[in-house]
């Protein structure tokens, strides 16, 4: 009996090792989508006038 409850424990901890390993796989794909939203966005919102320090040449 004491066998039946080590192998129920551990196909416990390999679900839970699954399920976090899931987690964690979701966490990164979605820290990547906001880190390419965040440089999109401010890529697109470069300021349309030039700072008054660059002096355009003739």
């Amino acid at each position: 009996m004491n066998n039946v409850i080590n192998f129920y424990e551990f196909r416990r901890h390999r679900k839970i090792k699954k399920f976090l390993r899931f987690v964690v796989i979701i966490g990164i794909i979605t820290m990547l989508f906001v880190f390419t939203y965040l440089l999109i966005v401010t890529e697109m919102n470069h300021p349309t006038e030039f700072p008054s320090y660059i002096d355009p040449k003739p």
